[in-house]
C-alpha cells in the first residue's frame, strides 16, 4: 500500500502533536444505558471500577476524560420511551448537596456543577445534553469519589426515572 506524500505529513504531524501534547489525546469513557420497565440501568461501561458493580466508573490518574452516557434510540421507534434530562453529583450516596451541605469547590468545578444542588450545567464548557446522550467533562483534579444520578424523563414528560451509582476520580 502506498501512502500519498501529503498524507504522510499529516500522520507525522498528528503523531508529533499527540506525543508533545498528551491532552490532545483525551480519553473518553462510554457508559451505555438501558431502560427496563420503570428503571434506568447501566448496560455497559468501558471504565468500570475493579472492585465494584458495572455502574461504578473509574477515572484513571492523569486523565481528564469526556464521559458519555448514551441511551440508544431514546424516544424513537424501537427505543425506550424515555430521554436523558439531567445529571447531578454528590459526595455521599443519596445525600444530595444543599446550601447547608454544598459540594467542595474543586469538585463542583471539575464537573461544572452547582455546589448547592449538585446539578451539572450541561451547557457549560464541553458538557452537552441530547435526548440520547449526555456528554460530561471530568477535570479529575483530585482523588475522591462522587455519586452521580442520571435522570431520564418519559417522552410525554409525565414521569422520571433515575440511576445513582458512583464515579471514582483518582486525581491528576
Amino acid at each position: 500500500m502506498r501512502i500519498h506524500r501529503s498524507t504522510k505529513y499529516w500522520l507525522v504531524a498528528i503523531i508529533t502533536l499527540t506525543a508533545c501534547f498528551p491532552a490532545l489525546a483525551l480519553a473518553a469513557i462510554h457508559v451505555d444505558l438501558g431502560v427496563s420497565g420503570d428503571a434506568l440501568f447501566v448496560a455497559s461501561n468501558d471504565s468500570r471500577c475493579e472492585d465494584a458493580r458495572i455502574d461504578c466508573i473509574e477515572v484513571k490518574k492523569g486523565d481528564e476524560p469526556d464521559l458519555f452516557f448514551d441511551l440508544d434510540k431514546a424516544c424513537k421507534s424501537g427505543g425506550p420511551s424515555y430521554k436523558l434530562s439531567q445529571i447531578r453529583i454528590a459526595m455521599a450516596s443519596k445525600r444530595w448537596p444543599s446550601p447547608d451541605n454544598p459540594l467542595p469547590a474543586n469538585v463542583a468545578a471539575d464537573f461544572s456543577a452547582n455546589p448547592n444542588t449538585g446539578v451539572i450545567d450541561l451547557s457549560a464548557g464541553n458538557n452537552q445534553l441530547k435526548d440520547d446522550r449526555i456528554k460530561l467533562k471530568d477535570k479529575n483534579s483530585g482523588a475522591y469519589t462522587v455519586y452521580y444520578e442520571v435522570q431520564a424523563t418519559s417522552c410525554d414528560g409525565s414521569s422520571e426515572i433515575v440511576l445513582d451509582p458512583a464515579i471514582r476520580n483518582t486525581g491528576k
